[in-house]
């Protein structure tokens, strides 16, 4: 029987590299892998959605929707077919906002803190290496353009709250890892330098099937345009300010076609149908 295939997740703070080397695997490993985008509150509807539209309540909706995938992935893990699931951002992403935010609505830290070791470090698979990449304030700033492009974003420019996350990252996130996880100082590190890293780590942990296709495989175009035949399906959901820009081009997977962006993704099966891309959903599943 084949080991269950490892759960890579990529977190640090904003401007770090995350989305682009998710891109990058995603585009290099094809229908080998599996990925989680980074949660997105603003793309969940129905029962799925947030209770309340605080940021308490936005970051219970994300602790819930981690465990959920903690769930789901115990078992996913166990597909022949999927050498590696790679996770932009995890239970991680919401302890350092609740550490690092000021918002007197928010979830207070402890409380995050203690959910994730109740609820979600129980149920979460054997094999969860953790990549946490790291980036100064500054490169922070200017890799992003200094200067938020929606109103929505302008908290994630805020220096105070960029060094908290960032003491975070380095002081704390280490003892929340199931794992014992790499650390990235992405300052002044090319993209390739990068992926040889989160390589090696994989490497490291057993897990070297993968390796050369990782390192020998071209970067994707940076922000490609979005695929005519997602155009509407974006809008229709938010458009920029729901999913931001494209960072990879229309890709084949499994039969069908995705496109990855910033805060989310869709997936357009062999019907024509399309749908936000979600692993932990019955339409991606039947696919893979």
């Amino acid at each position: 029987m084949a080991p269950d295939a490892p759960v890579l997740v990529l977190d640090g703070p904003p401007g770090a590299g995350k989305t682009s080397l998710l891109a990058r695997m995603v585009c290099a490993l094809g229908d080998e892998t599996m990925w989680f985008t980074e949660p997105n509150a603003r793309l969940a509807e129905g029962l799925d959605a947030p209770v309340h539209p605080s940021p308490a309540g936005h970051t219970l909706w994300y602790l819930r929707h981690e465990r959920a995938k903690a769930r789901a992935l115990r078992h996913l893990v166990a597909d022949p077919a999927t050498r590696l699931f790679v996770s932009d951002r995890n239970h991680l992403g919401a302890l350092a906002y609740c550490y690092a935010t000021r918002t007197e609505d928010s979830l207070p830290y402890r409380m995050a803190r203690d959910f994730y070791a109740r609820r979600i470090a129980p149920e979460l698979p054997e094999t969860v290496l953790t990549a946490i990449l790291l980036v100064s304030l500054d490169q922070s700033l200017t890799r992003r353009g200094k200067v938020a492009e929606l109103p929505r974003w302008e908290q994630w420019f805020d220096e105070g709250l960029l060094e908290r996350l960032h003491t975070f990252y380095t002081d704390i996130a280490p003892t929340l890892c199931p794992i014992p996880p790499v650390i990235i100082d992405t300052d002044g590190a090319t993209p390739e330098v990068v992926l040889a890293q989160v390589a090696g780590a994989l490497a490291d942990a057993g897990f070297d099937q993968t390796v050369q296709r990782l390192t020998t495989a071209a970067a994707p175009n940076p922000r490609p345009p979005l695929d005519e035949q997602f155009a509407g399906a974006y809008a229709q959901r938010g458009g920029l300010e729901a999913f931001g820009h494209p960072f990879t081009p229309a890709i084949a997977h499994r039969g069908s076609t995705v496109q990855l962006c910033q805060l989310g993704a869709l997936h357009r099966d062999p019907a024509g149908r399309t749908r936000l891309w979600n692993p932990l959903g019955d339409p991606v599943r039947r696919v893979a």
